[in-house]
């Protein structure tokens, strides 16, 4: 598969914002309220911009697509970390689910649009 040249448009712009205001509000959210309900509330909505933000980002490069998901993940448990009884088993497993969920989800986009772009052959 060719590399796709990378080009700004309304949709990449959009996204490299939704990028950029998930990070500044995890960044912020975990240098000043570290463990507190309103910190876990922050990460899942910076979970939620940063998937947003790959969603709308076309080409999505590599790099940033293995470390949006890895933020995600680990956005998702450190919530589950603070939101149950402080439990490592249920912040690693909801890290593995939730980063299975997503690189699957990305990766069957490309696979089904792969698939659509030959029906004719």
């Amino acid at each position: 598969m060719a590399k796709q040249p990378f080009h700004w448009s309304i949709s990449n712009l959009f996204a490299t914002v939704l990028l950029v205001v998930g990070a500044g509000l995890l960044v912020i959210a975990l240098l000043t309220q570290f463990g507190t309900r309103l910190s876990v509330e922050a990460t899942v909505t910076a979970a939620i911009l940063f998937l947003a933000g790959l969603i709308f980002f076309k080409p999505t490069p590599f790099w940033l697509l293995i470390s949006t998901i890895s933020l995600i993940s680990l956005c998702t448990g450190y919530a589950a970390y603070f939101s149950t009884p402080y439990t490592w088993l249920g912040a690693i497993i909801a890290t593995v689910v939730m980063a299975g969920i997503v690189s699957y989800g990305f990766n069957l986009g490309q696979v089904m649009k792969r698939r659509r772009s030959r029906w004719y052959q």
